[in-house]
């Protein structure tokens, strides 16, 4: 089927094809949801469990192992890891890439029920599924403050009116998956004993739990009584005002009620940690997204949930509401910029077009394909489920100078045909379809080059597919308009065109310029050793270590704290909190510079950390110094590690980390080798921030109670009896449930707290047959350190020491060093039954690295085998290919260059440019070797053959090369936020461009030319047809 035929005959229904292309791809447009960055589905579940006062030793004992040797043989498991602190535990399950996830979160939930009964006061596990149809991240940050500094309430009173008027409306915002309230404190009937006085009266613990957990109604069944049926209940609950008077036991005939030992009241739990919204507290909410969401329209409308809010309830009770974090800014930024490059680079691809035609009609002609195929990635990013974000903005902005590339070949050959006398239907026709194969061949291997990527798994596949794809549908959309659209509107509007080539006279020097420098096969023979030895090394001596992401650093820095083990929340809240928020006054109010807009620090149980923002995204560099040479500097027992943030991830420490994961069962022996690994680091990477996960040191303090068996037996108890009283002494003693017909609370006995360790021995209790005996008479009080926190991988023990390598330096030279200076001094220390493995970016980079080298090799073949099958030769193929040694190392010098001025690494979407760079610089090569082979086949010899490809196609060739060029200049040379993710991309394709434009007219001719006086190329190739109008194209 011949398409421009087809298209010339029939122009209404192309214009109606047009029209309804146009309007598709508008209403994609608006319907498209825009978010910063493409969905990422992490493979993983989540079991969360909960064990009310339970050291990290009994958590990973008593439930975490227990789950772990459960789950750890799931199908399509890749990597299990447990973080265990005091109360509760965690653990993350990884699967592998495109694992049926439904099927995965089934067989854990069914795994869990092998699992043995669960400690009474224990809650859980919840199991978690993230990514597919469920959560995709935090949308949103919200915190909610007292309008007054002066208010004395803690954030948690807020809680009731956070629950009655913010959670139902942001539950209520179209594309919200979930809100969570971070600092919401339940409520729980506590039960305080007075010790003393319970054991004067001669009641034991056992007396109380005895009478609390039986207030309960209990369901007697039915009974048929006659002709009716009873519903027979015992209604032993006691209302909430009334289990103050249960008889827990009798002494002298008369009873003891709960109230005369005990105070029993409704109150809410202590505070696990705190935030502060720019020095005031604040109750802490996420909301979370649904996948596939508009995270722009859902910043937009929980703004204006804020406003309604804030001019509502919220100023009645004192309280305002606020944004934490408004990503929307970030992404209108990024998007913003990605718009004005790619608007940019389409009016300096016309003004490129309009300098070589030197016509307004054929210039816009050309320029008309541009709308079409944009419109046309638009429709299919709707139809394929995608997102309107920064890579697939980028993907058009580079396709702005791509696609015309089709429609210049096309329209040069017309305007040539036109020149050369013919009529417009003749040469629209005849222009058109001649050059249709060959167009038919560019567009199939940039395809085939671009589906590797498209296909590539891992996180790096989710973030760039859709580059991939937004290329690949631009590109063949722009091949049908250069042989439909293009030659129709031509015929109607191309009219008379100058009789000459305005710029013949400079091809026509260019083609005597090429002839001579090949002519000789001496000459021949030392360009294509030269060009592509000399392309070979020039990239090997400049080729830069390898670096996972992008790093897209945003205008915000991270601070995370390791805390001194054993702190409590107060003593962190003045030691940390109170000195972080006094030294960041002056940057508050101005005194001082860089002024800082906003930020939040938090402490939720071992962890504490810090996100703050300049008021100038410019002074990010500043206040990052500032934030390390004096706001975190000189607290007492705390570290900090300053990070700076990044648009691919927000959770602290962009996507540079590498964690080094120490593996063995002795906790003493992991501690002593990463230990020695600190001071390795500190040796060869000095400043480098180092964070141990957990902390180094056993430092957590812990009071050991140990049992006197024979003083508790003659006292008449047991160790249970003993261990309930020291829960009752301490954290409080799990008893059961309160509901009231709304809500459920657990019922906590507990004593009045003491002050000292001393204390806890002091504690009186009740015996049978040894009347009243103090704790430390029945136990011996042992002073002890501990772990804060245990963790897991993989069923192993592990230290994990977490590594930030500097701006300047690349992951790849940050691992050589970990593995030739460090890996070393730990294993000398670990022993041979201890390991080493590296996650996080590490091994994300070694997978990803492999995957890149797959993809190469498989384009590389994809394209080998398409051009041999084009030109049935595999000669002709490899000259073709002989380019890409010139385009890469004009890439790998581009980068080079621009490292020079600003620091780019070599990301893996900037590797990704040799492989799109592969589909783009081989189309000029098959432009020359198809005009050759055709001349040849005319009966030219092979001198003019080559001179005749020269002079025909060195125009459509730079024409084409430099409105690619100049489309994607403003990606490579414009900064702002999020350019750092597409910017070594462009410099890529454009350096490989630049150098397979100025050295492909002297190394194809050379290889074209060798054998020459033997005719030895193509001269089995039959000639196309004489008429080539009836050709198919």
């Amino acid at each position: 089927m011949n398409l421009t035929r087809l298209s010339l005959a029939n122009p209404a229904a192309l214009v109606v094809i047009v029209l309804l292309l146009v309007g598709v791809g508008t209403a994609s447009l608006f319907q498209l949801p825009i978010q910063l960055l493409p969905p990422i589905d992490q493979p993983q579940i989540s079991v969360s469990t909960f064990w009310r006062g339970a050291a990290p030793a009994d958590m990973e004992s008593v439930i975490i192992e227990q789950q772990e040797r459960v789950l750890r043989n799931l199908p399509g498991l890749t990597h299990i890891q447990s973080n265990i602190g005091q109360s509760n535990g965690n653990v993350n399950l990884t699967f592998e890439m495109h694992h049926d996830m439904q099927r995965a979160y089934l067989d854990v939930i069914n795994r869990l029920q092998q699992v043995p009964t669960l400690p009474r006061d224990a809650n859980g596990p919840w199991v978690n599924l993230s990514g597919d149809n469920f959560t995709s991240g935090n949308a949103a940050s919200l915190l909610v403050r007292a309008i007054d500094a002066q208010d004395p309430r803690n954030p948690g009173e807020f809680h009731p009116i956070v629950e009655r008027y913010v959670e139902p409306a942001l539950a209520g915002i179209p594309g919200v998956a979930q809100v969570n309230l971070q600092s919401a404190r339940p409520e729980e009937v506590r039960v305080v004993l007075d010790a003393s006085r319970a054991a004067a009266l001669g009641v034991r613990i056992t007396d109380v739990v005895r009478a609390v957990s039986g207030a309960a109604d209990v369901s007697g069944g039915f009974a048929d009584v006659g002709r009716r049926q009873y519903t027979v209940r015992f209604m032993g609950k006691a209302p909430m005002d009334e289990l103050d008077q249960l008889i827990v036991a009798y002494q002298g005939g008369q009873p003891i009620y709960l109230g005369d030992l005990a105070t029993v009241q409704l109150q809410r739990v202590e505070q696990g940690g705190f935030t502060l919204r720019n020095g005031y507290p604040a109750y802490y909410i996420t909301v979370a997204r649904e996948a596939g969401s508009n995270t722009v329209e859902i910043l937009d409308q929980i703004n204006t949930v804020i406003d309604e809010l804030n001019a509502g309830p919220l100023p009645d009770a004192g309280l305002a509401m606020e944004l934490s974090y408004d990503a929307s800014v970030h992404i209108r930024r990024a998007i913003r910029l990605v718009q004005g490059n790619l608007l940019l680079g389409g009016l300096l691809a016309t003004l490129v077009l309009f300098a070589f035609l030197r016509d307004i009609r054929s210039t816009l002609l050309v320029g008309l394909t541009i709308p079409v195929c944009l419109f046309a990635a638009f429709a299919a990013l709707d139809a394929f489920g995608r997102s309107l974000n920064v890579i697939s903005l980028a993907g058009l902005a580079f396709a702005v100078g791509l696609v015309v590339d089709a429609a210049i070949i096309a329209q040069e050959n017309i305007v040539r045909l036109r020149q050369e006398g013919r009529t417009v239907a003749d040469a629209v026709l005849r222009g058109a379809t001649e050059v249709a194969p060959a167009l038919f061949a560019s567009t199939a291997t940039s395809v085939a080059i671009f589906l590797p990527i498209l296909f590539m798994s891992g996180p790096e596949g989710q973030l760039f597919s859709d580059l991939a794809l937004t290329l690949s549908i631009a590109v063949i959309v722009s091949l049908v308009a250069a042989l439909t659209v293009l030659p129709t509107a031509s015929a109607k509007w191309l009219g008379r065109v100058n009789a000459q080539d305005t710029l013949g006279t400079i091809w026509d020097r260019l083609t005597a310029w090429v002839l001579r420098l090949t002519d000789r096969p001496a000459l021949r023979a030392g360009w294509v050793v030269a060009l592509t030895l000399g392309a070979g090394a020039l990239a090997w001596s400049l080729l830069p270590s390898a670096d996972y992401l992008p790093r897209a650093r945003s205008d915000n820095a991270w601070v995370n704290f390791s805390v001194p083990a054993g702190a409590s929340q107060n003593a962190l809240q003045a030691d940390l909190g109170t000195t972080i928020v006094d030294r960041l006054k002056p940057y508050m109010n101005g005194e001082k510079t860089p002024q800082v807009a906003y930020y939040n620090l938090s402490s939720w149980g071992r962890w504490s950390g810090m996100a703050i923002y300049p008021a100038d995204p410019e002074d990010a560099d500043a206040l990052m110094d500032v934030l390390r040479s004096e706001i975190t500097r000189d607290l007492p027992d705390i570290s900090s590690f300053v990070t700076m943030g990044s648009l691919l991830n927000f959770s602290g420490g962009g996507n540079r980390q590498i964690d080094v994961d120490i593996h063995g069962a002795d906790l003493q022996q992991l501690l002593a080798a990463a230990q020695a690994g600190m001071a390795a680091f500190a040796q060869t990477m000095p400043g480098v921030p180092v964070q141990p996960r957990p902390s180094l040191e056993l430092a957590e303090p812990e009071l050991r109670v140990v049992p006197d068996d024979t003083r508790i037996a003659q006292t008449g108890l047991t160790r249970s009896d003993i261990g309930q009283a020291v829960r009752a002494y301490t954290d409080g003693l799990y008893v059961g449930e309160y509901f009231d017909g709304n809500r459920r609370h657990n019922i906590v006995v507990r004593a009045d707290p003491w002050d000292t360790p001393d204390g806890l021995a002091e504690l009186p209790l009740a015996t049978p047959q040894g009347g009243i005996q103090m704790l430390g008479e029945l136990a011996w009080l042992e002073r002890h350190v501990g772990p804060s926190e245990l963790r897991r991988i993989n069923g192993q023990r592990t230290v994990t020491l977490r590594v930030f390598p500097p701006e300047d330096t690349t992951l790849e030279e940050a691992i050589d060093t970990i593995e030739s200076e460090v890996e070393p001094a730990i294993l000398a220390v670990l022993g041979a039954e201890g390991s080493i493995r590296y996650r996080g970016s590490a091994d994300g980079l070694d997978e990803a690295l492999a995957s890149m080298g797959r993809n190469l090799l498989y384009a590389l073949v994809i394209l080998l085998l398409i051009l041999a099958a084009m030109y049935r030769s595999a000669i002709s193929a490899l000259i073709v290919l002989s380019v890409m040694p010139l385009a890469f190392a004009g890439g790998v010098l581009s980068l080079w260059l621009m490292n020079l001025f600003t620091f780019q690494s070599m990301d893996l979407l900037t590797m990704s440019g040799f492989i799109i760079l592969l589909g783009l610089v081989v189309n000029n090569a098959i432009l020359l070797v198809d005009r050759t082979r055709r001349a040849e086949a005319e009966g030219l010899t092979r001198r003019d053959a080559v001179a005749s490809a020269v002079r025909q196609r060195a125009r459509p060739i730079y024409m084409s090369t430099l409105t690619s060029i100049f489309g994607m200049l403003p990606l490579m040379l414009m900064p702002g936020t999020g350019s750092e993710i597409y910017r070594g991309l462009a410099a890529i394709i454009v350096g490989g461009m630049v150098s397979s434009a100025i050295f492909t007219l002297v190394l194809l001719p050379s290889l074209l030319r060798f054998g020459e006086d033997r005719h030895g190329i193509a001269t089995n190739i039959p000639a196309p047809d004489a008429d080539p109008a009836r050709s198919g194209g």
